[in-house]
């Protein structure tokens, strides 16, 4: 099986050391929720992982049977997914990834529609990204996301500008891919994180594993 590791990764900016010894291995199938106030370096250790950034000490790698590699199949989602959207419509945005991809025409339809369809998206397909609501700007990006076929998906406070019934739409979505990648969601706020298999908590660059019974009091210390 897949996976993503991190193996005693540290990074600093300009000398300031924000991430410190982290060490997570996530499979395929696995979805993991690390816990973190806000500055506490969650979204640099997403961008190591997605090898958007290198560590400057440890490794994170991608391991399957044909051996490992510094990037692989990842996909991050944004806090803001106006970040990420360039295209001029909701299908071309989807299309977008592919078509960079080299994926052959008739293959970039049929993922464009199954994408449209299964985040119900087919109503906006020649809508503006930027005309939609914050709710389906989160389903677009992670159609578009999707449409790749990643092995692992890394959400960066995914539902932090989304009222309730958008954060809803984004977790059943979320859920409907749980069995094809690998998923971290990383969030200040554990209430509102979906149901995982591990919990985590980044504090002072360090990450750390909590297990059941100390979720309580890790929701109360975090949240408030």
């Amino acid at each position: 099986m897949p996976e993503l590791v991190a193996q005693h990764a540290a990074f600093s900016f300009g000398g300031t050391p924000v991430l410190r010894d982290v060490n997570v291995t996530l499979r395929t199938r696995d979805l993991f929720v690390c816990v973190g106030a806000n500055a506490s370096g969650k979204t640099t250790m997403l961008r190591l992982l997605s090898g958007l950034l290198f560590p400057d000490a440890g490794e994170v790698f991608v391991r399957d049977g044909n051996g490992q590699s510094p990037r692989g199949p990842v996909g991050i989602l944004f806090q803001n997914p106006d970040q990420q959207m360039i295209a001029a419509t909701v299908e071309d945005e989807i299309a977008l990834g592919l078509e960079l991809r080299g994926v052959e025409s008739r293959r970039i339809e049929e993922r464009v529609e199954e994408m449209l369809a299964r985040f119900r998206l087919a109503d906006f397909r020649n809508r503006p990204p930027q005309a939609l609501s914050g709710g389906q700007k989160q389903r677009l990006a992670l159609a578009a996301i999707m449409a790749a076929r990643p092995l692992f998906l890394l959400l960066d406070e995914p539902d932090s500008f989304l009222d309730a019934p958008s954060r809803r739409e984004l977790l059943d979505g979320i859920e409907s891919v749980r069995g094809e990648c690998g998923i971290l969601w990383t969030t200040p706020n554990p209430r509102h994180s979906p149901p995982c298999d591990r919990w985590f908590h980044l504090q002072d660059g360090v990450l750390a594993e909590h297990s059941g019974e100390h979720i309580s009091a890790l929701v109360q210390r975090v949240a408030g």
